[in-house]
């Protein structure tokens, strides 16, 4: 296989991106939860108010880049922690470009945005039925938290509980607040952008956001 690098993603690479991620989610069968266009990704990856960094993989053949992973990652505001913690949403290798290093690339790129950005840990969830991405996650040094657990409120559940909401009214917006989440956006495309490479042996992750780190 030809030499790859990991660069930070720019919006012609939504396409490709999108791609990615389609094929990470028919893989765990979860295709149809797929709804984000390219303006989504266009307004939530890459507008200074976006709510997401990515970060692809490419090499050269043919004459030309082509983009065969990728990873994205958000920060998020936890109340204990004097600034954003950093979690992973997607990490994706097509399968025949696997086993050559290239998804342990793009996760030292994650943990290296991390560090630069302050966030204490890298969180993920990943799927109880994928050991292989488990043992990948635990040989980069990642730590399993057995006694966290991840709960989600949706569907039908989630409109009968809203609405035995009477009288509390929502909360109001926060000006300072919005401008200082908007800042920490901003951030992650300063940083790491140059090229990586790595011969390290790794499995292909597919990875879910969570909320378990307290």
């Amino acid at each position: 296989m030809s030499a790859f690098r990991v660069r930070a993603a720019v919006p012609r690479d939504i396409p490709d991106l999108m791609r990615l991620k389609r094929l990470l989610a028919e893989g765990e069968g979860s295709g149809h939860a797929v709804r984000a266009t390219e303006a989504d990704w266009l307004r939530d990856g890459f507008d200074p108010s976006g709510g997401f960094s990515a970060y692809v993989a490419e090499i050269t053949e043919r004459g030309g880049e082509t983009i065969i992973g990728m990873a994205t990652c958000s920060e998020r505001v936890v109340t204990g922690w004097n600034g954003p913690v950093l979690y992973l949403q997607d990490l994706y290798v097509e399968a025949r470009y696997r086993k050559h290093g290239i998804a342990r690339a793009l996760m030292t790129r994650v943990a290296a945005l991390a560090r630069d950005i302050g966030s204490p840990i890298v969180e993920l969830t990943v799927r109880a039925d994928n050991p292989s991405a488990q043992m990948f996650y635990l040989r980069a040094g990642f730590m399993p938290l057995p006694h966290c657990l991840t709960f989600v409120l949706g569907g039908s559940a989630l409109g009968a509980l809203a609405a035995q909401d009477r009288e509390t009214p929502a909360p109001p917006v926060n000006p300072a607040a919005v401008a200082r989440s908007s800042a920490r956006r901003q951030r992650p495309f300063q940083s790491g952008s140059g090229p990586t490479r790595s011969s390290t042996d790794e499995t292909s992750a597919d990875n879910r956001p969570k909320a378990a780190w307290r």
